[in-house]
């Protein structure tokens, strides 16, 4: 039995203390938006296109692990997001999973024709309280808030 990988992202937006999430239009569960790497896309290029595709947002990207601003030779120090996972789809399927956060610079929302119109801000104490958000996503929700909070001018 061959088990085949795909490359994806998910990318929780923060807009004025509180994180972004929709209901996915195939699994009916509430998660974060996010997607497949497309060939010759690098995981962080994939973030901010699910951004603007799912969500219509320009967001910047969180990077904890930045070196310093010299690079080596040939070669750049890329973000490659907060956690990275292993999501097991099927018994012949898995997505290699890289996990980013986001500051969305407005939340007015526009989605792309085809996705999800059902994208919703959930607060710290919504997203803590909820009985249908998965826990993986809350605590990946809360790390993201911790992270931008309004009381955090600058990270």
């Amino acid at each position: 039995m061959e088990v085949t990988r795909h490359f994806t992202v998910t990318m929780y937006i923060i807009f004025r203390d509180k994180v972004l999430l929709h209901e996915h239009l195939k699994l009916n569960l509430i998660l974060p938006v996010g997607g497949h790497i497309d060939r010759d896309e690098l995981p962080h290029e994939a973030a901010l296109r699910e951004a603007r595709e799912e969500a219509g947002l320009e967001v910047e990207l969180y990077n904890s692990n930045k070196l310093d601003e010299n690079h080596f030779y040939e070669s750049i120090e890329l973000n490659r997001g907060e956690h990275l996972n292993l999501h097991k789809i099927n018994e012949f399927h898995e997505h290699v999973d890289f996990v980013f956060y986001g500051k969305a610079k407005t939340g007015d929302l526009n989605p792309e024709k085809g996705e999800s119109k059902k994208l919703m801000w959930f607060s710290r104490e919504e997203i803590e309280s909820s009985s249908y958000i998965r826990e993986e996503i809350k605590t990946y929700a809360l790390e993201a808030l911790g992270i931008f909070g309004e009381e955090k001018k600058s990270y």
